[in-house]
Parts: C-alpha cells; structure tokens; sequence
C-alpha cells in the first residue's frame, strides 16, 4: 500500500479546513481603525422589537430573525477547524471567540450551509446543535452535500441548487450561484472543476420574509450575478476577507462593496474575517479597507464587530 508523504497530507488537510496559512498571532493584531476590537454581549431581548435583526457571531456564522423565525448561517462554534486524526484537530485556530455560544443561542428553525469547506459546514458545531435540538431543525445545504449531514438528527435535510428555492418555517429561502468551490477534501468532485452532476455546490441564499430580504454571500470571488437579485436588499451579508493571493476564491473588501451595491444594498455585514488567520494580508486590514471605501456607497456598514448587530426598523 502506497503513503502519503508526511508534508503532503498535513497540506492537504489544512486545505480542506479552508486554512492557507495558519499560525499564531498577537492580540494586538486586531487593532481596526482608531482602537482594539471590543467584543460585544449581543441582546437578544432586543431582537424581539425589530421585524429583521441579525448578529454576528464570527467568521460565517450569523444568526438572523426574521419576524418570529430564526436562522444560523454556517455555524461554527469549535476552537479548531480541520480535520479530526485520532482526536487532534488539524487545521487553523480561532482568533477570536464566538460573540455567542451555542448554549446562548436560542433554538434555529433553519440552518443555512453554504458549502462543504471545514471552516463552514463544521461537524462538531452540527453535531452539538443537533443534539442539544434533536428533530427540531431544517438544514438547507448545496447540491452534492447533504451525504456530510444526514447522520445527525435534524428535522429534515434539504439540498439546494442554484436558483432552486424553498419554504421553511414561514420564510423564503433561495439558492444563488456564487464563484468558489465545494469540495470537501481536495480531489473530490466539484461543480467548479467542472462536474456540475455529482459535484459538490456553494450556494449563497436569499432570504425574503414579509417583504423584508436578506442576501447570505456564503464564500465568494467577485461575481456579477448580485445584480440578478430583483428589487432591493435590505441587508447584504458579504465576505469580506481572505483575499491575499486568493481573489479567484474570495472577493477584497472593496468587491463586497461593489457586489452590495450590484444589489441595492441598504445595509452591508462583512464577515469572513477577524476569526481565523487563512490568507497573508494582516487580520486586521479587511475591514480597514473596507471602511476607507464605504463612504463611496449609499449604504449603512453593519455589525463590524463580533457580537455587533443589525435592526431594521419596522
């Protein structure tokens, strides 16, 4: 039987956690504009009031109410992303603590996967929630994905492909095409590489409720099919980091922009950035960038911050 060399399947692995470069870093290295990041005890008392509210927990996880249904965006709760050999997690470490943990959060309806990367769809964190909520929650996740999901005990699992759509718990979700990839594990098959039958999907979503429209960008490069969504957004939540020599997977700070305008963006909620150190550019630049730019658009820039929030006013 053949090995694989040491070196070679280390790499592997930190790439399938989603990791490019992975590392420790001083806690001064989150300094974002005038002063260190402040991380906040969001309120959830005060989501009540407010027909859309939503908050970000860190990295791609955004926990969203929209009227009385509450949907979790690609929850990742674990210290560790990666691959699990003999109980060693292999893979980037989280920099920053969920503004949240899962024990604080009250019980999703929905849960919304944009991809099979490590550092999105993380089997801990599902597995955890699952338990704590057996046979209480739906998953949405891309074509080609849900064979990573159905061991655990949801209410149900429900692929999505590209401008499919569907109902959950008084909430209209659709799929859109973005531009990344969706293996698991390199070498799998992958719609970007071309195999769009048995390849695994990525998918950013819409979200519509009374009107009221939320877009999830999921992982994505630059990608003008933003200014496919019709009529308004009322909240675009866009990535916004991990770009240094990987623009074909992740957009700049100043693309999320563009896309959230492509939209009609009222309000803009970068994420992606801030929670694990996966590209070269310093942790703290995405969201320097992004507020140098953001004077240029008419939208509000909202919750930079882990923990910080976003209210649309009835």
């Amino acid at each position: 039987m053949s090995t694989i060399p040491r070196r070679t399947f280390v790499q592997t692995a930190i790439m399938a956690s989603g990791a490019i470069i992975a590392g420790g870093f001083p806690l001064d290295a989150f300094a974002a504009g005038s002063g260190e990041v402040v991380y906040r005890k969001p309120r959830l008392d005060l989501a009540v009031d407010s027909p859309v509210w939503a908050c970000w927990i860190g990295h791609s996880t955004v926990l969203i109410k929209l009227g009385s249904t509450w949907v979790l965006t690609d929850p990742v709760f674990s210290d560790v992303v990666g691959l699990n050999l003999l109980g060693l997690r292999i893979g980037p470490r989280r920099l920053t603590p969920p503004a949240l943990s899962l024990e604080e959060i009250p019980r999703p309806d929905v849960v919304l996967i944009s991809h099979a990367h490590m550092d999105h769809l993380d089997l801990p964190s599902l597995e955890m929630l699952t338990r704590r909520w057996p046979n209480q929650i739906d998953v949405i996740t891309p074509s080609n994905t849900a064979d990573l999901l159905r061991e655990f005990a949801w209410k149900s699992v429900g692929e999505l492909d590209w401008h499919g759509r569907s109902c959950n718990a008084g909430i209209d979700i659709q799929a859109i095409e973005v531009v990344h990839n969706g293996w698991r594990l390199p070498g799998e098959p992958c719609r970007a590489a071309g195999n769009m039958r048995r390849g695994r999907s990525f998918n950013g979503y819409v979200i519509e409720w009374n009107g009221a429209r939320v877009v999830f960008g999921g992982d994505t490069a630059f990608c003008r099919r933003f200014s496919q969504i019709t009529g308004s957004v009322d909240l675009a939540i866009m990535p916004i980091g991990s770009y240094d020599g990987y623009e074909h997977l992740h957009c700049t700070p100043e693309q999320a922009l563009e896309m959230a305008a492509m939209m009609r963006a009222r309000s803009l909620m970068p994420i992606h950035h801030m929670t694990f150190k996966q590209s070269p550019e310093p942790i703290n630049e995405p969201l320097q960038r992004l507020r140098l730019r953001a004077c240029e658009y008419d939208m509000v820039l909202a919750a930079r911050l882990p923990g910080s929030t976003y209210s649309m006013q009835g």
